[in-house]
């Protein structure tokens, strides 16, 4: 029998090629709008920056499966990660709105084939016995490579160029340990097929949940440092209120995700965390009047709320779902995401145009209220699920579909 660790080689040079990759994609969420604040693009133009990314995407996840059908997983990774490692570099040559929307968008397709990638090695190496473990190992590496992205902006004046390379030279990098994978190609990667209205019908709550957070996800990356920026935070500030709000997120994920299994009815649990979401939302609305490091503990609550958020819609989608129907339920739910992820910037860049930038979480306290006052009122439509026919909770982050692959849940529902 095959020793554990010799199993696992393959996957550290996946999650370390993910780690740098994330890491340097981390870094360039945040530096993307500080600079085109700082080019005084204005909020509307950096809402419309932030989207594009989104779009492009939505797009890698149903065109990059194609790609790898045709030459392989090893060449796409090594064009897709050329070509991002192009877009900062023209984002300090093209100091311009409508530029920096295309190369945006070029990146997020790129992003979305490269995720698509390593995860569809990672499942191919994955067993029985190991997907728990390297579930959570990637899940892992994501927290810690995009949260430690934020502190890169601190290296460098993001009024220079310097940052903008240190992104070129990170995706650059990821190559390297992708590249030497003694792992051996895999099958073409999961091509789900969405189904919008079966979606609905199946799962309202799941739906219209996914969609709202997206909006909310989408405003908060794409207009957060402006926002950060706007009540006064240095750049050391912003990078500790981004993280803050990402490693809320992430910690309590697993204890709401335990919660809402004991529950009978997993959608009060989701009320009453988009209502919270609500709430805080308001709160930041007055942040610049906010005392002391008030500010980062609030923006860690509020992450805490809004990223918990999508794991328990898939969760409750999924509880209505068949078994067999896990892996295309999880990828229409994250082209649902994607969707809302890409028209909330639009929506509240136009907001912080018209009213200021600190009223960035006025539409996010919107969005939620509309999304609590959405549940209460499905709760009234139908009853729970009963307690045979649910899911487990499982933590889970926005990559691509064939994330679901690898997901214990999805290998369940396939053997």
């Amino acid at each position: 029998m095959t020793p554990l660790p010799k199993t696992l080689a393959p996957v550290y040079a996946l999650l370390a090629g993910t780690g740098i990759l994330l890491l340097g994609n981390g870094l360039l969420s945040t530096l993307t709008p500080v600079r085109a604040d700082l080019q005084a693009f204005g909020s509307f133009w950096i809402g419309w920056i932030g989207a594009a990314y989104f779009v492009g995407f939505i797009v890698g996840c149903y065109v990059c499966p194609r790609l790898v059908s045709r030459v392989g997983h090893i060449r796409v990774f090594a064009a897709l990660a050329a070509l991002a490692s192009t877009a900062p570099l023209l984002q300090v040559m093209a100091l311009h709105p409508g530029a920096w929307i295309g190369i945006r968008a070029i990146l997020g397709f790129c992003l979305a084939g490269l995720y698509m990638v390593i995860e569809s090695w990672l499942n191919d190496i994955a067993t029985r016995a190991t997907r728990g473990t390297i579930f959570s190992g990637y899940m892992l590496v994501n927290l810690v490579a995009i949260a430690a992205g934020q502190y890169l902006l601190l290296l460098a004046d993001p009024a220079q160029a310097e940052l903008f390379l240190v992104v070129a030279i990170l995706i650059a990098f990821a190559l390297i340990p992708v590249s030497l994978t003694r792992a051996s190609a895999p099958p073409p990667p999961v091509q789900a097929t969405p189904h919008l209205r079966r979606l609905y019908l199946l799962s309202p709550v799941g739906f219209v949940g996914c969609l709202i957070v997206g909006m909310a996800n989408g405003a908060f990356w794409s207009l957060s440092a402006v926002y950060a920026r706007e009540v006064g935070l240095s750049y050391t500030g912003i990078a500790v209120f981004i993280s803050s709000a990402i490693i809320g997120g992430a910690l309590i994920q697993w204890p709401l995700g335990k919660i809402s299994d004991s529950m009978a009815d997993r959608r009060k649990l989701i009320a009453i965390v988009s209502g919270a979401a609500s709430l805080l939302s308001i709160v930041l609305v007055i942040g610049n009047l906010l005392p002391g490091f008030s500010l980062y503990g609030v923006a860690f609550l509020f992450g805490s709320a809004v990223f918990s958020l999508y794991g328990l819609c898939v969760a409750h989608a999924n509880d209505h779902a068949e078994p067999s129907e896990f892996v295309q339920v999880s990828a229409s739910l994250l082209l649902v995401f994607g969707a809302g992820a890409a028209i909330g910037p639009v929506i509240a860049s136009a907001i912080m145009q018209v009213a200021g930038n600190l009223y960035l979480f006025s539409f996010t306290a919107v969005a939620q209220a509309v999304m609590t006052a959405y549940v209460f009122y499905r709760m009234r439509q139908r009853g729970p699920v009963q307690p045979e026919d649910r899911e487990d909770y499982v933590s889970t982050t926005r990559t691509s579909p064939e994330l679901f692959a690898l997901d214990p849940r999805g290998q369940e529902t396939a053997e």
